[in-house]
């Protein structure tokens, strides 16, 4: 009780217009607090709440007795909501992409954002394949999917040709999604540099992401009705 009547001395009441100041800034808060659950984009909502929780500052801290609780709350909601920004604005950064990458993402993986892309290929190997080299046999079981970065290869099934995959193309897609042995072999035409995915490697990438799957799976699925309509 004395510490508080030995403040009020000190400082005094706060001045009206001041005492009107802080209740406009903590109303200002609020209406920030709503625009926030508003906002569909995560950094802006982050940013407002920011915002807001700087407006009430003055209000907690110039009241008759300045209510501390309520400050240390507000600015460790401050911390947490800048360092989440932060991280946001941080993987909205431009990505750059090689050529190679440019043309992939441009023939392959539209579906995906450059970082998302650059996601899927860090797990990948680049391989060399000798032309009229089976690429992958019928019936074979795959445990791994390839991606065509140069040259051609032709699919057989029961020995009629049935398709010729070109730079950009996935096989052995269907056997790899279904885990069944390979429907038709794959031939190549000409010299081929290829990706190639291992399964776990896949799996594990997944599983750090899970949104990756379901993007992934878009891709297969564009890459299989382009080739149909071609």
């Amino acid at each position: 009780m004395r510490h508080t009547s030995i403040r009020i001395v000190m400082l005094g009441p706060l001045p009206e217009d001041g005492a009107t100041m802080t209740t406009g800034l903590f109303f200002f808060a609020n209406l920030l607090f709503c625009l926030a659950y508003i906002v569909r984009d995560m950094a802006y909502l982050r940013a407002i709440t920011i915002l807001a929780a700087l407006s009430t500052l003055p209000y907690f801290y110039f009241l008759e007795t300045p209510l501390y609780s309520a400050l240390g709350w507000q600015l460790a909601f401050i911390v947490i909501n800048a360092f989440n920004l932060t991280v946001l604005l941080l993987a909205r950064r431009p990505v750059a992409l090689d050529d190679d990458q440019r043309w992939l993402h441009q023939h392959t993986f539209r579906m995906l954002s450059p970082r998302e892309m650059l996601k899927v290929l860090r797990p990948t190997q680049r391989e060399y394949c000798p032309p009229d080299a089976a690429l992958i046999e019928q019936d074979q079981s795959l445990d791994q999917l390839i991606l065509l970065l140069d040259g051609e290869a032709e699919v057989y099934a029961g020995g009629q040709h049935r398709a010729t995959l070109r730079p950009g193309d996935f096989a052995g897609e269907m056997s790899f999604v279904t885990g069944k042995p390979a429907s038709a072999s794959v031939v190549t035409k000409s010299p081929v540099d290829y990706l190639v995915w291992r399964r776990r490697d896949l799996e594990a990438l997944y599983q750090r992401d899970p949104r990756l799957k379901d993007a992934m799976q878009g891709v297969l699925g564009a890459d299989m009705a382009r080739k149909l309509t071609r």
